[in-house]
């Protein structure tokens, strides 16, 4: 637990609760929502970090699609148009990141709206955003219930890297576009049909620091057996924890099967790792122990210190 606790990619969110309710946000979910008439308007921004975008500027430049993608997908709606900036000193390296964004535009059939350069930093870097319509339904990630059950759902079927601090399962490269946006419309399918009470993509942070984001936003806790969750071949359970997957959702939801019968018809490995609870903590069961991975009356993935009473 105490490595899990402390990777790197739950630990970088702890800063997003001392900048963003500046903005009068609270809630860090995965995409925001806008409303105009009838429409539903749904916006994911990311950036890449830093060590993958120095060691594959191409890579960087697509998983700036992938990830975004991933966050509108998570929420219910179906991604429509892609923007970035994109900052280099080096124009070779500024290339390799546009040809991964094409790549993945392509790959995602998405639109190309805006791009903008820095030509002059210091540093490379990506920073982009996707927007998507929500036709029928926007699934957040606060709305999880006691009782719930935590589906979460993977495509298995892919290969792993490591870039940097960052390890990467890539199930969207080997891919033909009308595979994979078969299985994010499957996921769309999930908020469209009622299916699910609150979603994330399994982001940065990992299956549990994501669970774990979905229970704080919710104000819930929950419980998780790792027995239950499906490992790729060749892959330690302790290394796949720590990973991201590009193609992963987590689903809290009062209709299990149903979820796991219409996403297993997608081709996605469809696990049941746990339930919601009322207590906000999050119980982490193994080889016949439990362990307290966080508690949320003390302890904040967002770095909500003030409301946590601790410092």
């Amino acid at each position: 637990m105490k490595v899990l606790r402390e990777f790197k990619g739950i630990q970088r969110k702890s800063v997003l609760h001392e900048v963003f309710p500046i903005l009068g946000e609270n809630s860090f979910d995965d995409a925001g929502l806008l409303e105009v008439k009838n429409a539903r308007i749904v916006v994911s921004t990311d950036g890449i970090v830093e060590e993958l975008v120095n060691d594959d500027p191409w890579l960087a430049g697509f998983y700036s699609v992938v990830v975004n993608v991933n966050d509108v997908v998570a929420k219910g709606a179906h991604p429509l148009g892609y923007a970035c900036v994109i900052s280099s000193n080096s124009i070779d390296t500024l290339k390799k990141m546009t040809r991964g964004i094409k790549h993945g535009l392509d790959k995602y059939r998405l639109q190309f709206l805006k791009g903008h350069t820095h030509p002059d930093t210091s540093f490379n870097s990506i920073e982009a955003s996707v927007i998507g319509i929500a036709e029928k339904s926007f699934l957040p990630s606060n709305t999880a219930k006691p009782s719930d059950d935590l589906v979460l759902a993977i495509d298995l079927n892919g290969e792993r890297g490591l870039k940097g601090w960052v390890k990467i399962f890539d199930s969207a490269r080997s891919k033909s576009s009308e595979e994979l946006l078969e299985r994010l419309n499957a996921v769309v399918g999930i908020a469209e049909k009622g299916f699910a009470n609150a979603s994330r993509d399994i982001s940065g942070p990992g299956i549990i620091g994501t669970v774990a984001m979905l229970c704080e936003s919710s104000k819930v806790g929950a419980t998780i057996d790792l027995g239950n969750i499906s490992v790729p071949r060749n892959v330690t359970l302790e290394d796949w924890l720590t990973t991201y997957p590009s193609l992963g959702f987590v689903f809290a939801t009062d209709k299990a099967e149903k979820c796991r019968a219409f996403l297993e018809g997608y081709g996605f490995t469809v696990d049941l790792i746990g339930k919601i609870i009322k207590e906000p903590k999050i119980y982490i069961f193994h080889h016949c122990s439990t362990e307290i991975f966080m508690d949320l009356n003390k302890h904040s993935i967002f770095g909500n210190k003030t409301s946590q009473g601790t410092t």
